[in-house]
């Protein structure tokens, strides 16, 4: 056996050609996947997410370094020496920076402009507060956004995949999706939880931001999936819908495993190298990829075979 050989067994388990048989195990995975639930839950049933100062209230406050930037540890550590709770730092150009707290009084500012220009000259570009009745509203617009966006997507789902054989309708892949989006959104929110109660991570616009991605993300990958179930389907439909949809995951492997490799590559890049501001927004783009490719590979056909099996028994 030469090279040639080995090269092409290299290539043959990276194109995934060998038929895993992921639907046959379907009930291990929504074991876990259950359990992965329950504890994100109960994370943030006992920690509760800690909103950030754009949603509770607070003060904000932009100043500009007139020569290098100090490190972000030393500026933490000024802020902590006053006491100022719930602050979170975000780097604005080369040298600027924004501290957001919750409610400073007149007198936290100014010792707070003086202890920082112990380590550095500085100019303040503006000083404000977010009043609750502006976070209350912004905090709503999110929601409604959320709603709007979600809907939006479930509707696509329903008229995209009308008229196709094997007993399962439209709208049942649509709800398919829906339960699949509520774990990819719930599971990477539990692990906030928790860190919001070891290290104070909050819930921010950024975050927001990127569940919101992550939703668009995940909804592809599961779509890309019953796409294939559909294609399949439509060549023969009388075979086994559960082998149909077992093959749909297994021909769409290679393709979601690369994409999320190559997707993750620059977000590891922006956690590590991007600064304090973006950290939790990069990190929640690495557990929403992480959690969406999951589901589309383990959870989405599974779902659909589970409801026929379903269907088939109450007849």
């Amino acid at each position: 056996m030469g090279f040639e050989y080995y090269l092409e067994l290299v290539v043959w388990f990276l194109e995934f050609k060998i038929m895993i048989p992921f639907v046959k195990y379907k009930n291990i995975f929504f074991g876990f996947t259950l359990m992965a639930i329950l504890a994100s839950v109960a994370a943030i049933a006992v920690w509760g997410l800690k909103p950030g100062v754009e949603f509770t209230g607070g003060s904000v406050l932009e100043i500009e370094w007139r020569q290098d930037r100090p490190d972000n540890a030393l500026i933490r550590e000024k802020i902590d020496a006053l006491e100022i709770g719930g602050a979170s730092l975000y780097a604005v150009g080369d040298n600027g920076v924004i501290i957001r707290a919750e409610s400073i009084s007149p007198e936290k500012h100014a010792a707070l402009l003086n202890s920082l220009g112990e380590i550095g000259e500085f100019e303040e570009k503006s000083f404000e507060g977010i009043g609750p009745v502006v976070g209350k509203e912004l905090a709503d617009k999110m929601a409604t956004l959320v709603f709007v966006s979600l809907a939006a997507m479930l509707l696509y789902i329903a008229v995209a995949f009308r008229n196709i054989p094997g007993r399962i309708k439209s709208w049942q892949y649509g709800v398919a999706s829906f339960l699949i989006l509520c774990h990819d959104i719930i599971v990477p929110l539990g692990v906030f939880a928790l860190l919001g109660a070891r290290y104070g991570a909050q819930i921010t616009i950024p975050v927001i931001t990127a569940l919101l991605i992550v939703v668009g993300y995940a909804i592809n990958n599961v779509i890309v999936v019953y796409d294939r179930v559909r294609e399949n389907l439509s060549r023969d439909h009388r075979a086994d819908f559960g082998e149909n949809a077992n093959r749909a995951v297994n021909q769409t492997l290679s393709r979601q495993i690369n994409t999320s490799l190559l997707t993750l590559l620059p977000v590891f890049a922006i956690y590590f190298w991007g600064g304090a501001s973006l950290n939790h927004f990069a990190l929640a783009l690495i557990l929403g990829i992480a959690v969406g490719t999951y589901s589309s590979v383990f959870l989405a056909a599974q779902s659909l075979v589970f409801w026929r099996d379903l269907r088939d028994r109450k007849r």
